[in-house]
Formats: C-alpha cells, structure tokens, sequence
C-alpha cells in the first residue's frame, strides 16, 4: 500500500532550540531522530509549529515500492509534474541517499528537501519541507541527521521458531515473485496454502504502514505453521523484492501470479499436492474466487473479507460506510455516491476529458463547502485541484480499476465445489459483510458446493481487528493483532479438512 503522507498537518506546539532524540517507527519500520518539540501528527510525520500555519515538517517513511516508483507518487503531492534533478548522494548506515532540492508551494510556498533509499525491497524517505529563509539551518540541523540515523527496523526477532523459513522464487513468465515459505518440523509431505493480498501494492507480510503496524499475513503464516500447515506468502510484482510493474497489472495478472505460486508448491516434494489451497484477504478472496471456479485440484479456499458483489456495488456502499465512521452527512454521502456513479459510467465508455472536468467539479464544490479555516490549509486551490486530478485521475484510468470495475465474482462463486470459509468481519466498512454475505450464500447454493462455512465476527474491522467503529482512522490505534476468534476459526476448520505429516 503506497501511501506517504506529506500534507495537512496543522500547527499545535511551539518550538525553541533544536534537540534531536532517537524513536523507532512500528509502521514503517526505521529508527531514526527526530526534534523532541516537534509533534507527530500522522504515521511518520513531524511538524514544528514555531508560529501560526507554520509550514515546516520532517516525515520520514517507507514502502514496498521501488524508488522511482516511491518518487514518481510523491509528484502530484508536491504540486510537480516532473521529478526534479537528483542534487547529490549521501551513504549512511549502508544505505545510499540520492538527495533532491526543489520549490513546492502546496498548501504554501516552501523549500523542500527529499532524501530516498532502497534497501530490503522497500524504499526509504525523507523529507523536509521549509520556510525558503530557514531552509538551510533546518537542512544542518534536522535533515542530514535524520538522514544520517535512519536505519531499516524489522521488528523484535522471534527466536527459537519450531518451524523452518525458506525464501523462495517464484517464476511467473517474465515476474520472478519473491515470497517466504514457512515449514512445519519433519520432511512431510505438508499440507499447504498460499496467502493472496488486498488492493494496492503489498509486501508477503501485507504490511500497511502508515495505515497501521500490524502484518495479517506474518500473523497467519506464524499460526498455522505452529499447527502442521506450510505457508507460502510473497511480495506482489513489482513491490518489495518482486520483480514485474504493478501499475499495469490488472486482477487477471495477479491471479495468474498465485496460480504460479499454488504451481510451485505443488511441484515440491515436501509438500502434498493433494492438500494445497488458498487464502485470500479483501481483493484477494476475488483472485481465490476466480482461481477455485477453474481449478479442482485446489483442496480448500478461504476467504477474508472476500467480496461477492461487483466493484461498482462494492464501492459504492463502501464509500457510504468509509463516510459514515467519518462523520458525513447523508448530503455529502449522497452527492459523493452520485458522483461515483456517473464516474463509473465515464470510466466504462473511457471518456476521460467528461471524467477530469466530472472530478474538477466535484473537488471544487467540496472545497467549496470547507470551513475557511479548512481551506486556508490547502493555501493555493488551483494547485490543490491539479494534485487531486492527478492522482485521481490516474487511478480511474488504470488497466487494475478497469477490471476490478467489470469484473462480477458472482458467477464464479458459483461454479466453487471445494471446503470454502468465508470470514466477514461485522464493522468491515470496505466490504460490508451485510452487502456480501447473501449473495456468497446464494451463489454456493447454486454451485451446490457441500462444504461451507461463513462466518462473521461481530467486533472485527477489514483487518480483523477488534474495532470500535470500523473506520479506516482507528486502524492505527488499535492493537495490530487480530481478534482473539480470527486465527482460532481458521486452524480449527482446516483441521477437520487437512491431515497434518508426523515429524
């Protein structure tokens, strides 16, 4: 999930003499420094605050991605249309810095100073935004320490694991998949099953910083190996150590990568062909879907949070539910589901200069309705819609958001005969299990599949966290672990379904 968060952070605390001191960042993963006065605002971002609407702030942060990829997201959110010139490299703590200088002027005219660095499969930032008269004792003071201190963070170690981690290829055409196999004690032959990602680019742990620090599918492959079941997890193409682009990926080409990866454990001698399934979370549980309908050899399919309505259904009672836990009125919520739906009608019949001036309209008329406090924090509006267009823009016209628009997972569901569990988490607000419950019911009832299970934890969020709301904002303060009924209901039903090797 390539989300780096540079904007919109508001003054709440003065700031005198620079002392820097060291922190650890859970989400992103880093050490670094950071000035003890200034006051973290989001995942990885800083802001000092010296004076009203002080421009300045430090964020430093990662993702799976890599750095031109990381630098070319970054653009739109820096009001550029073109990356800058690099202005020189710095290597600290074995990491290679490539260092650039520019002019931004969202929400306000300011230098900024940008750092990136790859190491690990991820892609490291650093980023410094200015008043242009204080850019350069800042750039002494805070960005080159910083810079200097940040080194990669894994995570406490797990010692003395009762199973085996092996890093493994996976050969896909022209995508090599880069992934973890986790293996139970003796030689086997194990049960297995291979774990498919959510929307948006994903590392083999599902990572989500900054949305949150917790890693669904370390959590899962921890489990169920404790349990006697192997478990393959890998970074999606073109993320982390994944070769292949994800942006031009559609949800065909993902199936085909897990297809690769159910091909490759199947192929070991260590693992049994004949008890091989998948496990796939959100936009995952479509590729399980699709890769079940055609495939009987797979032994079982589980579903996190799987949809069983088309894209434009689900988005559409996803937005309302993401603006609900946001405080929305029913107006706002409507006038955004309009838009959505006349957005949706563009997109199928691809008229992107209707759509851009559709997407202006509407961004301006929800400036439009800002409190003027609100809007002074976006400073110049024109430049703020530019960015907005952008990135909107490029998201609608992407070969990803044309498929997952046409593609309806009902007539797949129906043809699924294989043990499936479906699990919905009851305050999801990205796949509302209300939504997809009946309509995954009634589709296996056509199948005439025996073996079902569904199942829907009341408490659980789209992680399968115990929640309080659902909301996407509160994913960061909860625990990053899963509800104490998720991990249970998964090894308790495969045990009924799977036999484990004896070491």
């Amino acid at each position: 999930m390539l989300i780096f968060i540079l904007t919109g952070a508001l003054a709440v605390s003065a700031q005198a003499e620079i002392t820097l001191e060291a922190y650890t960042d859970e989400i992103f993963g880093l050490e670094s420094v950071v000035p003890e006065t200034w006051t973290e605002v989001s995942p990885g971002l800083y802001v000092r605050s010296a004076f009203e609407n002080d421009p300045t702030w430090i964020a430093q942060q990662a993702a799976p991605v890599p750095a031109n990829t990381a630098l070319n997201a970054l653009l739109p959110q820096m009001g550029l249309t073109e990356a800058p010139e690099p202005a020189g490299e710095r290597e600290a703590n074995g990491l290679t810095w490539t260092l650039y200088e520019t002019e931004v002027s969202i929400p306000v005219h300011a230098s900024m100073d940008l750092a990136l660095a790859s190491f690990g499969g991820r892609t490291f930032l650093v980023a410094l935004n200015a008043v242009p008269d204080e850019r350069d004792a800042l750039y002494e003071a805070v960005f080159l320490p910083a810079v200097d201190a940040l080194r990669p963070w894994a995570g406490p170690e797990a010692t003395d694991l009762p199973y085996a981690q092996e890093e493994v290829q996976i050969e896909n055409g022209d995508v090599t998949l880069a992934g973890t196999l986790t293996l139970p004690p003796g030689d086997g032959p194990h049960p297995a099953v291979v774990l498919v990602s959510g929307s948006g680019p994903q590392d083999r742990d599902e990572s989500l910083a900054p949305v949150s620090s917790i890693r669904p599918f370390r959590l899962i492959a921890d489990a169920l190996t404790r349990n006697g079941i192997a478990v393959l997890r890998y970074d999606d193409r073109g993320t982390a150590e994944s070769t292949g682009d994800y942006n031009t990926a559609t949800l065909h080409d993902f199936a085909s990568d897990a297809q690769a990866a159910i091909d490759y454990l199947m192929s070991r001698d260590d693992i049994d062909p004949e008890q091989v399934g998948i496990l796939g979370h959100s936009e995952g549980g479509l590729v399980a879907a699709m890769l079940a309908a055609g495939d009987t050899d797979l032994a079982f399919l589980i579903a996190l949070a799987g949809p069983a309505v088309g894209g434009h259904e689900l988005l559409e009672v996803q937005n309302r539910r993401l603006m609900e836990t946001a405080g929305a009125s029913e107006e706002q919520i409507e006038g955004q589901l309009e838009f959505l739906r006349q957005a949706f009608e563009l997109v199928n019949v691809q008229d992107w200069g209707a759509l851009e001036t559709l997407l202006e309209d509407t961004v301006r008329d929800q400036i439009e309705d800002l409190p003027e406090s609100q809007r002074a924090v976006l400073g110049d509006v024109d430049a703020y819609v530019e960015q907005v267009l952008e990135t909107q823009m490029e998201t609608f016209r992407s070969d990803w958001f044309a498929s997952f628009l046409a593609y309806d997972p009902v007539e797949d569901w129906q043809s699924v005969t294989i043990p499936v569990l479906a699990i919905f988490g009851g305050l999801d607000v990205q796949v509302d299990a209300e939504q997809n419950v009946p309509p995954l019911e009634a589709a296996l009832a056509v199948a005439e599949n025996p073996d079902v299970t569904i199942v829907t934890i009341p408490n659980a969020n789209h992680l399968f966290q115990e929640a309080i709301t659902g909301g996407v904002q509160e994913y960061g303060m909860l625990e990053p672990d899963f509800t104490d009924e998720l991990l249970p209901t998964i090894i308790d039903w495969l045990a009924e379904r799977v036999q484990v090797a004896t070491e």
